[in-house]
């Protein structure tokens, strides 16, 4: 198993945590600091053997655990490379979302002629929320259509149709029915999926009598571990929408919280 494996797992990655800030340990004296049974945390503590993480000595009847020196400097390495590519990808996408302002800025000037094109507005909206889960299950949660279903849209709003295509270029299909009964359905595409990390996607709505979508939104939320719950990032980036819409662009925030609610309900 490489250390990359060995880590995967939240109870070895809070051991690893415990070696490195307090040194070596007895096998009983990482025990006592879980709620599991001394052998379910030796046989963690075999799996970052294995894998390297750690090393055993054996001192009297008892068994220290040591961070492995070598180990940590291959995955810091790692951590590197990974941040420089993600760096990469954060420019890309703000080179993306900067031209993408500046076509919105261009069409709008050649449509000022109108009060209605004149009203036509870009907004973003970046909500944070903190869920008492792993974060595999609160990405699972977003790319599960059942799951999807029972959470998405504000509160009284149910879902009866929701199918994803969950890979880059997949689709996405969600009949969203208010408290009134009136469907609203929408449409989209992810763009990009890396688990348990990342998903971007864009969605499309209210369409007009010519099929035109009169909304769309990039959509990019991120999933961060901490201390095995997980830190959401929602930003939700108005790429196209008309006057007609002005209702519901005014409402999204408000909209996103509540979704976000229901999810942190459904998780519990």
């Amino acid at each position: 198993m490489d250390i990359f494996t060995a880590l995967a797992e939240p109870t070895r990655r809070t051991i690893v945590e415990m070696l490195a800030s307090s040194g070596p340990l007895s096998a009983t004296e990482i025990a006592e600091q879980f709620p599991v049974s001394p052998p379910a945390i030796s046989q963690h503590l075999k799996v970052l053997r294995e894998a390297n993480v750690v090393h055993m000595e054996k001192r009297a009847q008892q068994r220290l655990y040591q961070l492995n020196p070598d180990a940590m400097v291959e995955l810091e390495g790692w951590t590197r490379h990974m941040t420089h590519l993600w760096n990469q990808r954060f420019d890309a996408l703000d080179k993306v979302l900067e031209a993408e302002k500046k076509n919105i800025a261009q069409n709008n000037m050649e449509r000022r002629s109108t009060m209605a094109q004149q009203n036509t507005t870009r907004k973003e909206v970046t909500i944070t929320r903190l869920f008492d889960a792993p974060r595999e299950l609160v990405f699972r949660a977003w790319t599960d259509p059942k799951q999807l279903a029972q959470w998405w849209g504000p509160h009284g709003f149910t879902n009866p149709v929701c199918e994803l295509d969950v890979r880059p270029g997949g689709t996405i299909r969600i009949d969203m029915r208010g408290p009134d009964g009136v469907v609203y359905p929408n449409k989209g595409v992810f763009h990009e999926i890396v688990e348990p990390d990342r998903l971007v996607f864009t969605t499309s709505t209210f369409v007009d009598a010519e099929g035109n979508p009169q909304l769309e939104v990039l959509n990019i939320v991120t999933f961060a571990e901490l201390s095995g719950k997980t830190k959401l990032t929602l930003q939700a980036v108005v790429v196209k929408s008309t006057p007609e819409v002005d209702a519901a662009l005014a409402g999204m925030e408000e909209g996103w919280n509540q979704s976000l609610e229901r999810l942190a309900e459904h998780l519990g």
